[in-house]
């Protein structure tokens, strides 16, 4: 198996090489990027390893590549490849993934009728001991951006909300940008992507319903297996444009039909200052009560001498402080310049510093995170675009 998807690799590297060129002879233009990022990262007591990634984008007319190869002081750790086409209203794109050894490949297909699109995702995936093939349909719809409705359904697949990046509640997580902000600076985002399981069978379905007018917020997110009902969100809420306010609730029903989490959200800008909360409640290990305080978080964030800075305060079950987050932002052009700094109950938890320049299509970037116990990791990085 290992050497027919070797095989594959080279058919497929051979075919992105001479599309690429034969469009360029044509007298297509093109544009690209180039990236490489160094990791270093210590390990105790005395140790270190260090880990490269080499990124490469190209783009010519409705034709686009994409590679990324990782290796560290061992070797050989992971490669992934994409291509994509661009036909009319048709998309095709196919990702391959190694890591080191055949991990999954991923071939999709999109199309939009008006205001309708159509999906189909299949994924052959290693599924230890042995390979997997899922498939994912995808049926959505939006009408003048106040209504729209997806419909994701997994044959051999599973975590369908990954699709959705993730975001399980949409408005939810739009309100909540300060607290969805402040996480990224913890480094790169997670790799997302469904779950593929052995035999093609019907495994999950996930059913979104937004709808945004008027200042009214209301959406359902439904999740159903092949054992029926699994679980349901439901969002309702209202926004006002004068004075720039909303709020929102969010409430989970579990398989059982029973409240499982209570979300509270309110998001409010003021002369230039932005203040979001979150309250949760959820179900407590012991009945009968059916939620009960399970925690608190604010965030705010302003402008002072031409810098951004946003502070998130987070409170447990317990009603005791748990986590405090300042971050600092700002930027003279080319240099540009982030920190988070992080206490928790004990004191200092952690540091990370981010800083960039950018000129003439080239950008240099270094960010190191550390704690109470020093170093956690350093990296160094360019990207170069054309």
């Amino acid at each position: 198996m290992r050497r027919i998807a070797a095989r594959l690799t080279i058919l497929f590297l051979l075919a992105t090489v001479a599309g690429g060129w034969a469009a360029l002879a044509a007298g297509v233009g093109f544009s690209g990027s180039v990236g490489l990022e160094t990791t270093f990262t210590p390990i105790p007591p005395l140790s270190y390893n260090i880990e490269s990634e080499l990124s490469l984008g190209l783009r010519v007319a409705d034709f686009g590549f994409s590679s990324k190869t990782a290796f560290d002081l061992v070797g050989f750790r992971s490669q992934e490849l994409g291509v994509s086409v661009e036909l009319g209203p048709v998309r095709m794109a196919d990702t391959l993934l190694f890591d080191p050894y055949f991990s999954r490949n991923a071939l999709c297909l999109d199309t939009s009728i008006i205001s309708v699109t159509l999906g189909l995702d299949l994924i052959l995936a290693y599924t230890d001991p042995d390979y997997s093939v899922g498939a994912v349909l995808e049926l959505s719809s939006r009408v003048a951006n106040e209504f729209s409705i997806t419909t994701l359904t997994g044959f051999g697949a599973q975590d369908l909300v990954n699709l959705l990046e993730g975001v399980e509640a949409p408005f939810s997580h739009d309100l909540l940008s300060l607290f969805v902000h402040l996480a990224t600076f913890y480094g790169p985002p997670p790799v997302l992507s469904v779950t593929i399981v052995p035999g093609l069978y019907f495994e999950e379905e996930l059913v979104r319903l937004e709808v945004d007018t008027s200042g009214i917020l209301l959406s359902s997110t439904t999740w159903l297996s092949w054992t029926g009902f699994e679980q349901e969100i439901l969002e309702f809420g209202y926004r006002f444009e004068e004075p720039k306010i909303a709020f929102l609730t969010a409430l989970t029903v579990d398989d059982t039909f029973a409240i499982s989490a209570l979300h509270f959200v309110l998001d409010a800008e003021i002369e230039g200052v932005v203040v979001s909360s979150w309250t949760t409640f959820s179900q407590p290990l012991v009945p009968p009560i059916p939620v009960v305080f399970s925690g608190q978080g604010f965030a705010v964030s302003f402008e002072l001498l031409g810098a951004r800075i946003t502070t998130e305060t987070d409170f447990d079950g317990s009603f005791l402080f748990e986590r405090q987050l300042v971050a600092i932002e700002a930027t003279v052009d080319p240099v540009a310049f982030s920190s988070l700094t992080a206490f928790d109950a004990g004191g200092f938890s952690g540091q990370w510093v981010t800083a960039s320049v950018t000129f003439s299509g080239v950008a240099l970037y270094t960010r190191a995170a550390f704690d109470s116990g020093g170093i956690g990791e350093v990296v160094f990085g360019f990207t170069f675009t054309f």
